[in-house]
């Protein structure tokens, strides 16, 4: 079978390309997805009446209100709006979120330490006192002092990334972590109420069904429209077709999937050196230097009512998880009355040591955290226990990242392959991002496949 475009990947990122593409009218596409079902990392698991989102925490929010109301609209008012309530867990205290506006919740001591620290770096930025930092790590003192940064910010970092900080580029912490307004840090560090993170300060999560819900309203929608979602059908290479007009997708045992005169590829990139070997020739090998972190997901059901909040950082060594999220302050219907469903993230610094981790010790480390920071009482309290592994979870922007991509892309370009979404461009994007993205590259690839029927006639 002959398509327009052929989606690699029916994640967010594949699902709102064919979504896009429909919108602008083309119809003739197919998306290829290797798991069961669509979804990517929206996927959700309902447990004795407990529903976890297996892929992380994930919530819905944007700035752009015409993508937030697309998004919203998939889901046809099965959802419910909160104001944002989120903790970092610093020495026993539940710090407002994001640091540099809780600290008024630290000691007086320590809460002097970092206004004035911020305070100083800020005169000594203004002033050009202060060398321009070259990493992540020298941005993060550059920018909130050391205090902060010390306190909080470079071991919670360091905790999540499982990298040496220095590695990291400056590339990621433009759309990732915003510069805090001085005057609302030196409000917060005396009782004043400010907020921080304002674009996700208001978010929206599904009444019913965990976050995967949004995907398969999505899913529903393209395929009412014509398009085709394969499932558990992974793609084992492309290759030109013999008249260089198209490429050919092929499964893991060598068979034709489709002709397609142009591919939206949104699987993992770094995985996928043998998949695009032939169209990248030496160049594939160096897809494999592309680095992400590895995550184990740990859902637990709880008997009784567990602490407000949204989710909760921790940035403390002696704690196993980096992130809670208590989704059943989400929506009250993904878990039993009087029960709580608990989500806890644990990031490892290789996929072997993820895949040598022992289910049953990750289950018993999280719950022995959890007792010690107060979020559950006694052990007999978890009734259900469910643990899911994920090679790639986070992008990590370091060098290579940048030498392999600009080497790569404008190759496959070439051929009609654009690279999109979170795994496929490497990009560590939120929903929205990649929800806008998707319409921008619809356009690209219609504008593709426009010049090429010009070319070939």
């Amino acid at each position: 079978m002959h398509y327009d475009v052929c989606v690699v990947g029916g994640g967010l990122a594949g699902l709102s390309s064919a979504y896009h593409l429909v919108r602008k009218g083309v119809n003739n596409t197919i998306v290829f997805e290797a798991s069961d079902k669509p979804g990517g990392l929206l996927k959700s698991e309902h447990v004795r009446g407990f529903t976890f989102d297996t892929g992380g925490s994930h919530i819905i929010f944007s700035k752009d209100v015409d993508v937030l109301t697309q998004l919203l609209g998939f889901l046809q008012n099965n959802y419910v709006k909160h104001y944002r309530n989120t903790k970092i867990y610093y020495k026993g205290i539940f710090v407002k979120y994001p640091f540099e506006n809780g600290l008024a919740d630290l000691p007086p001591e320590e809460r002097f330490e970092c206004l004035r620290d911020i305070v100083m770096n800020y005169v000594r930025r203004r002033c050009e006192e202060l060398p321009p930092p070259s990493n992540f790590l020298e941005w993060l003192e550059y920018v909130f002092g050391k205090a902060i940064a010390r306190k909080y910010l470079i071991p919670y970092n360091s905790k999540l990334w499982k990298t040496d900080l220095r590695e990291i580029t400056l590339e990621w912490v433009g759309g990732r972590v915003p510069n805090p307004p001085i005057e609302d840090v030196m409000k917060a560090a005396v009782g004043l109420e400010v907020e921080g993170y304002k674009h996700q300060l208001n978010f929206y999560y599904p009444k019913e069904g965990g976050i995967e819900s949004l995907a398969s309203a999505l899913a529903d929608y393209i395929v009412s429209k014509g398009i085709r979602i394969v499932t558990s059908a992974p793609v084992g290479s492309i290759r030109k077709s013999t008249y260089g007009d198209s490429v050919k997708l092929y499964d893991v045992e060598g068979k034709v999937l489709a002709s397609c005169r142009s591919v939206i590829y949104t699987a993992p990139i770094n995985r996928s050196g043998e998949i695009l070997e032939e169209l990248l020739g030496g160049m594939a090998k160096s897809l494999g230097r592309l680095k992400s972190v590895p995550l184990a997901v740990i859902g637990l059901g709880i008997r009784g009512n567990s602490l407000p909040y949204h989710w909760v950082y921790f940035p403390e060594t002696e704690v196993p998880f980096h992130r809670v999220a208590f989704i059943s302050n989400y929506s009250r219907n993904t878990s039993p009355p009087n029960h709580t469903t608990i989500i806890a993230e644990i990031s490892f610094p290789t996929q072997e040591a993820l895949d040598k981790a022992d289910e049953g010790e990750l289950v018993d480390r999280v719950i022995e955290g959890l007792i010690g920071v107060g979020i559950v009482r006694k052990r007999e309290d978890v009734i259900v226990r469910r643990v899911w592994r994920w090679r790639d979870a986070y992008i990590i922007y370091n060098q290579d990242r940048k030498t392999v991509l600009e080497s790569v892309t404008p190759v496959l370009k070439t051929h009609g392959i654009f690279l999109h979404g979170r795994f496929g461009s490497w990009n560590y994007l939120n929903m929205d991002a990649v929800f806008k993205r998707s319409e921008e590259l619809a356009k690209d690839v219609i504008a593709y496949i426009s010049d090429s029927s010009r070319r070939n006639h």
